[in-house]
């Protein structure tokens, strides 16, 4: 079957941030897809790692550990914050969950 969209999302710190199982939001995205015919693309960016904005449609970051925040605070400031500034600007989303 062939797809007419595929949906890009970058899941933000998914081995840190997913203290309440939210890999399992990921995967109800992707099954939602699957039965409307959108194809799904799954891509992660963690800690010291670039972020190629214009590489993804939705962004998607869930809760952690204060101590896991903490890291992760300090690295999406240091690596990433302008990179989802510019994404959401050009009209990709982000969806933030608990911690995140």
């Amino acid at each position: 079957m062939s797809t007419a969209a595929t949906l890009r999302v970058c899941a933000l710190y998914p081995d840190l941030m997913n203290i309440y199982a939210d890999r399992g939001n990921i995967a109800v995205l992707r099954a939602r897809c699957e039965w409307r015919g959108i194809g799904f693309e799954l891509a992660a960016s963690g800690l010291g790692e670039p972020l190629e904005e214009a590489a993804h449609d939705l962004f998607y970051i869930g809760g952690g550990q204060d101590r896991d925040q903490v890291a992760v605070a300090r690295d999406m400031v240091a690596t990433k914050r302008d990179a989802i500034h510019r994404a959401v600007d050009r009209g990709a989303a982000l969806l933030a969950v608990c911690g995140g």
